[in-house]
């Protein structure tokens, strides 16, 4: 996709910048934005007075602050760095910064936050700078680079100083332009981040698929419809009749052959690579003084790390080299062939096996020795079978090496041209104005279909996680509908096991996001996912119409948006139990909510194998919240399964 270009431009007089769009003002930072604004501020407030604070781990790349933890004014005001809603902060520590790690916060505990003193803070300093902009300005690639050549300190850890951003310069476009240019970036980086979410997500099942593959062909052999017998041991379940399986007693013999210089290459085990050369490892490693004694290796042998074998820390060695004496090295005897035992012992049932037979005091202390090791039992194929199934294995693991290769290189083509795309827009290369979607204000209602179609796409650009389901997405459509008092969406919620459920709309939602091509409902495994299409974000010019509503929306959505589905379906139901007791005009007291919403009677039976003290506590969370229902919209209707089947009981 191209972009336009100003028309007009003229020299910055920064080298680095080049030229900027002709009527943008130049400027240092400092000019816009007030750097780490001071404490006084916040004048004589009481102690005890209680905040939001983020450690180190609440920031990341997308700018939205996670892990809040609330603490008192007294607990933090000193030694910790201040903000406020409004401003942006971002790690000015290595590696955080050159990562991108920074936040624009809002919905601070009463407005008030503080953090790490690792944190530089920007406040924009007039109604000419808006605050979004500064956010996107400090993840340009030149604000980062640049900070980057800039920073101070020895060893590994560094900083960016102060006097660095105090004196950056800015290229700042007017008011107008800068809210289009955060418009764009909001609106396209939502798209590049569900596009790489999508990749990872790919990677990992073919991860999945990778080991499911491997351990299928490794435990149950090539041929389908082949008789089977029982193995004997539970991590094998059954395997081919014409398999034998055998003690690893009967299968390998301990070598112990030490080395008498110690100038062999060096190896190493983990329960990610296997058997590899301590010279390819990046990361840095304990070096013994001398290595004289280590156990010898040879090519085929079976290297065991005795103390993180339960993690699967172990493989048949394709080098000659030397392990430190706390591994255990084994020969397997003529009957197994070392590339299928290097596949077999890398399988997750193999390391739960050895877990099963390691001892130690503590689950992370756990050790395997060799008289253990001997106990466990090893499905023995004929011998050219395993070699068979081991050659399969190489063409699949290729096959997936080829795919997964591919996603990492689009995750990183997609990250080069998220960079590229920020400071593009943010540095006046491109004009995005005519690239934003105006608000679309709608004289007329929305219809039902139309609305749910709506509010679910909001849903799911914000929301959209693992956690995310059909389920959950009813959730949160239903208490949107209801605390948000969107007249159009008209939900006809049935009191299921879930929680309110609306079958009729969801099928309409799953059929509709796809039509619109901003998500699809696509089944994997025992559950619903929804991945993003080319046209995602593009539902946002609809929701003007809504101008009224969105603010009651953003507090479902900020407050159970990352919530398991679990604790959204107790929500659900208790908010729409404790609305039709409202619509009633009966009691409602915690007493009378807690029973409407748990009972079988009142509700579904499933409802009874909730612990009482999680309903209680959910309502509770939902008064903390505000959360709370004033009789809005229809009454749920009853659920009539339950009906009969109690009526069935009383007769």
């Amino acid at each position: 996709m191209s972009f336009p270009r100003y028309k007009q431009y003229k020299g910055s007089g920064v080298e680095w910048l080049g030229e900027v769009p002709e009527h943008w003002k130049l400027g240092k930072l400092h000019h816009i934005a007030i750097l780490n604004p001071a404490k006084a501020e916040l004048g004589d407030i009481d102690p005890q007075t209680t905040i939001s604070f983020l450690p180190m781990e609440a920031f990341d790349t997308k700018g939205d602050p996670s892990l809040s933890l609330e603490r008192t004014i007294g607990q933090v005001e000193t030694g910790y760095t201040y903000f406020r809603d409004g401003d942006v902060a971002f790690a000015k520590v290595t590696p955080c910064f050159e990562n991108g790690k920074r936040a624009i916060f809002s919905k601070l505990t009463n407005g008030v936050g503080f953090g790490t003193t690792e944190l530089i803070v920007l406040r924009a300093r007039h109604r000419q700078t808006i605050p979004k902009f500064l956010y996107w300005f400090v993840a340009t690639s030149e604000f980062l680079g640049l900070g980057e050549g800039s920073m101070y300190g020895a060893g590994g850890l560094k900083r960016v100083p102060e006097s660095f951003v105090h004196q950056f310069p800015v290229w700042v476009p007017s008011t107008d332009e800068q809210n289009s240019i955060v418009a764009f970036l909001d609106q396209e980086m939502a798209k590049i981040d569900a596009l790489i979410e999508e990749q990872r997500r790919l990677i990992e099942l073919l991860k999945e698929k990778r080991q499911a593959v491997i351990s299928n062909a490794i435990t149950k052999g090539l041929i389908s419809n082949i008789p089977m017998k029982s193995s004997g041991a539970d991590w094998l379940g059954t395997v081919p009749s014409h398999w034998k399986v055998e003690r690893a007693g009967h299968l390998f013999i301990e070598r112990d052959e030490r080395s008498e210089s110690g100038n062999e290459e060096m190896l190493t085990v983990s329960h990610l690579t296997g058997v590899t050369p301590r010279s390819e490892k990046t990361v840095n490693m304990f070096e013994a003084e001398t290595t004289e004694g280590y156990k010898r290796v040879y090519p085929g042998d079976l290297v065991i790390n005795t103390l993180w074998a339960w993690m699967g820390a172990m493989g048949v060695s394709s080098y000659s080299g030397i392990v430190s004496p706390a591994y255990h090295v084994y020969r397997a005897r003529p009957t197994m062939q070392p590339d299928y035992v290097n596949a077999l012992v890398r399988i997750a049932a193999f390391a739960k096996e050895t877990s099963r037979w390691s001892k130690g005091v503590w689950s992370s202390r756990l050790r395997l020795y060799p008289q253990e090791m001997f106990q466990i039992l090893f499905p023995v194929p004929p011998l050219q079978e395993q070699r068979r199934i081991s050659e399969s294995i190489r063409e699949q693991d290729a096959k997936m090496a080829e795919l997964i290769q591919e996603s990492e290189l689009g995750i990183k083509l997609l990250l080069e041209r998220r960079t590229a795309l920020i400071s593009a827009a943010v540095t006046g290369k491109i004009d995005v104005r005519a690239r934003i979607a105006k608000p679309v204000l709608s004289a007329t209602r929305y219809s039902s279909g139309f609305a749910h179609q709506l509010l679910a796409a909001e849903i799911l650009d914000r929301c959209n996680s693992q956690r995310m389901g059909r389920i959950k997405l009813q959730k949160l459509i239903h208490l949107c509908e209801y605390h948000g008092q969107v007249s159009e969406v008209q939900g006809d919620y049935s009191r299921k096991a879930a929680g309110p459920f609306d079958a009729r709309a969801m099928a309409g939602i799953s059929k509709n996001l796809k039509k619109q091509k901003w998500f699809e409902e696509v089944k994997e495994g025992e559950r619903y996912v929804y991945r993003p299409l080319e046209k995602r974000g593009e539902h946002k010019k609809y929701l003007a119409h809504w101008q009224d509503e969105m603010p009651r929306i953003d507090e479902v959505l900020s407050s159970l948006g990352n919530l398991r589905t679990r604790e959204c379906e107790i929500i659900s139901t208790l908010y729409a139990a404790w609305n039709d007791l409202l619509i009633d005009g009966g009691p409602t007291d915690d007493a009378a909510i807690l029973h409407e919403a748990s009972s079988a009677e009142r509700w579904h039976k499933s409802k009874e194998q909730i612990a009482p003290e999680r309903w209680s506590k959910a309502l509770q969370w939902m008064k903390d919240k505000g959360l709370v229902p004033v009789g809005y919209g229809k009454h749920t209707r009853n659920n009539p399964d339950t009906i009969n089947a109690h009526s069935r009981g009383s007769e």
